[in-house]
């Protein structure tokens, strides 16, 4: 599972109702295919802030230039190249992962386990506290773990 950040509320309404994220391609996390991704929200996404709130399943990856993304050929990245995951429906988390002091948050890989029991984003890093150190294999997930999100 990957966490991804999410700077704006737009950002979130594209995952949201069009069904894709976008990762420049020269700040892609090494390795960036992931069964699943998490949004982390940053303090622009108003009172859901500073927390992990929602996960959904990647369906598919592509490379495209953000101007076939988002209509705004005077964007100065405009020509950049952006990996484009396609994304199931999001799924609410029933428990919100905050971010109670670490605030600056870019990619993190983890497990669905550790999403689902961590009690602060800092916990989704391998070898900290309620996480487990496995690594596991995200391709094996159970549904029945899914359904407690």
């Amino acid at each position: 599972m990957l966490v991804a950040v999410v700077r704006n509320p737009a950002d979130l309404e594209r995952a949201r109702q069009e069904g894709w994220y976008r990762i420049p391609l020269a700040r892609a996390p090494r390795p960036l295919a992931s069964d699943y991704l998490a949004l982390y929200l940053t303090s622009a996404c108003g009172e859901e802030r500073w927390s992990v709130r929602y996960v959904a399943e990647v369906w598919s990856y592509d490379l495209k230039r953000r101007r076939e993304l988002i209509a705004d050929a005077s964007h100065p990245r405009a020509e950049g190249l952006y990996y484009c995951l396609r994304l199931g429906p999001l799924q609410a988390l029933a428990r919100p992962v905050p971010a109670r002091s670490l605030r600056r948050v870019t990619f993190i890989h983890t497990t669905l386990e550790r999403l689902l029991s961590a009690e602060d984003v800092r916990e989704l890093w391998p070898g900290r506290a309620g996480g487990d150190l496995s690594g596991g294999d995200e391709g094996q997930l159970e549904a029945s773990a899914l359904e407690a999100l």
